[in-house]
């Protein structure tokens, strides 16, 4: 449950963080950008509401940036010392913990309202699509329409099978189907219309996979159907998507014929009011995008190169800030807490606690027996009135000084790590070991690993024996001294 809950709280945040650098663009001229590069951002959102590309680059980047430890001067030494492992652990950015139950909770409702979404819309589409195979009815191979599709598929290179249809249900030409492409005309409204730009226009939109695009903007707007930025980017992806199909189509045309598209989408303005837009790609469009649609289709230019820096530089550091919220957003989303990692299983010399199996001192080998004394190992304890095992430095200094080595509680895994990081690194050398890496460490922690030279083994042991004896007490400024040059400040392995 906490891999999904990660997942899903990720990739909101990524698309959410696109869907809000869309609406700032919003505060631009509409003409500083090309219409294809904004549908390009919009595009982009919806891969990362639907691609955990944050959570590939955590997974990539360690591969490709050597790890760096640092090992922190201490100021004064604790009333107990680890040889091995000499209790300086970095805390990582603190947990959030949610109850399994609670956790349960919110998954059954986000599932919950992804099928009924997802469910709503299947219905929509097989009724829409039920009324025009209803309303259908076929399109002559002399017709006019028949010839301009024939010779506009040449044009545009396309070898896609497109069907023809006239629908009574529709009121302007429009593009449906995902994988039996067809346009359906209108059985009127078609005596002031440019047949070769309908067919060119609704082609373009076939030849750009935009009902594809269209089709896994409501797959994202079924995962993420809580969240309202995706139903805004649903709505900006239909608007840019007519846009740049404009800007495509019009682009090596003469100011006169612009005009005449321009016509021809006010002859078709009102044909689509009242259906549902998501599912087809139509020439006409709202009368409130009217006026803009129109000024940036009769100002289509060629690009110049700084215009096409420019607006790639825009999708490349929109797309950055994106996935860097979200890889962001994986840290700090709350984990899951089971029963299983809560409680102690087992009792006696043999006990699993968060899924790993930990042995008492008595239990373990002769040779793990041996390590442990000789390196100075701390074990977890499990006292009375504490429902988890605890680190030696957790405990209080009268429970320090009632346990021994043979009271804790010790994980083969672990001893086996040590004894490989003793064998690898050379005295002196700090290796940090994360949860992932050793599960017996509380997740959000990290532990620094030291193999001790001689020398910092005979300070370490003296301060140990005067803590045992006399308790802590405050260091001098030249005992600080003396750990200081003993532990160095900063350690790259």
């Amino acid at each position: 449950m906490s891999k999904l809950l990660e997942l899903l709280v990720s990739l909101s945040v990524a698309g959410s963080t696109v869907v809000a650098c869309i609406l700032l663009l919003q505060l631009i001229s509409p003409g500083v950008f090309p219409s294809k590069w904004r549908y390009a951002i919009g595009k982009m959102a919806i891969g990362l509401y639907l691609l955990p590309v944050a959570l590939v680059m955590q997974w990539l980047l360690p591969l490709f940036i050597p790890k760096q430890t640092t090992t922190v001067p201490i100021p004064e030494l604790p009333s107990s010392v680890h040889e091995i492992q000499p209790g300086l652990p970095t805390v990582a950015i603190p947990e959030l913990n949610l109850s399994a139950d609670v956790a349960l909770i919110f998954l059954s409702i986000w599932g919950t309202g992804v099928f009924t979404f997802a469910m709503w819309q299947v219905y929509c589409y097989r009724r829409f699509i039920k009324k025009l195979q209803q309303t259908r009815s076929p399109v002559p191979e002399n017709s006019e329409a028949a010839k301009q599709l024939t010779l506009m598929k040449e044009a545009l290179g396309m070898q896609s099978n497109v069907r023809l249809a006239y629908s009574s249900a529709v009121w302007s030409p429009v593009l449906v189907g995902l994988w039996k492409p067809t346009i359906y005309l209108p059985m009127e409204n078609l005596a002031n219309v440019d047949m070769a730009m309908v067919i060119h226009h609704e082609l373009i939109h076939l030849k750009r996979k935009d009902l594809w695009v269209k089709a896994i903007t409501l797959a994202a707007s079924a995962l993420h159907w809580f969240n309202p930025l995706v139903h805004i980017l649903r709505k900006d992806i239909h608007t840019w998507s007519e846009l740049s199909c404009d800007e495509e189509v019009v682009k090596e045309m003469s100011y006169t014929e612009r005009k005449r598209y321009g016509e021809t989408i006010l002859n078709v303005m009102t044909g689509s009011r009242g259906m549902p837009a998501r599912f087809f790609a139509s020439l006409s469009g709202e009368g409130k995008q009217l006026k803009r649609r129109l000024t940036l289709m009769l100002n289509v230019k060629k690009l110049k190169k700084h215009t096409i820096i420019m607006s790639a530089a825009a999708v490349i550091a929109v797309g950055t800030i994106g996935t860097s919220t979200a890889a962001w957003a994986a840290k700090v989303t709350p984990k899951v807490n089971t029963d299983t990692n809560q409680t102690i299983k087992g009792t006696g010399d043999s006990i699993r606690y968060e899924g790993v199996q930990f042995l008492k001192y008595s239990a373990l080998t002769p040779d793990e027996q041996k390590f442990v004394t000789e390196k100075g190992v701390r074990g977890l304890y499990a006292l009375e009135g504490y429902k988890r095992l605890i680190p030696f430095d957790e405990l209080t200094t009268d429970e320090q000084r009632q346990v021994t080595k043979e009271d804790g509680y010790y994980s083969p895994e672990s001893i086996a790590r040590l004894k490989e990081s003793n064998e690898k690194y050379h005295p002196g050398v700090s290796v940090t070991i994360t949860h992932q890496e050793d599960p017996s460490i509380p997740p959000g922690t990290s532990m620094t690993i030291r193999s001790l030279t001689p020398e910092e083994r005979a300070v370490l042991k003296k301060r140990e024996e005067e803590a045992r004896s006399g308790g802590s007490r405050k260091l001098t400024p030249e005992e600080i001294a003396e750990l200081k040059a003993l532990f160095p400040g900063n350690t790259q392995k």
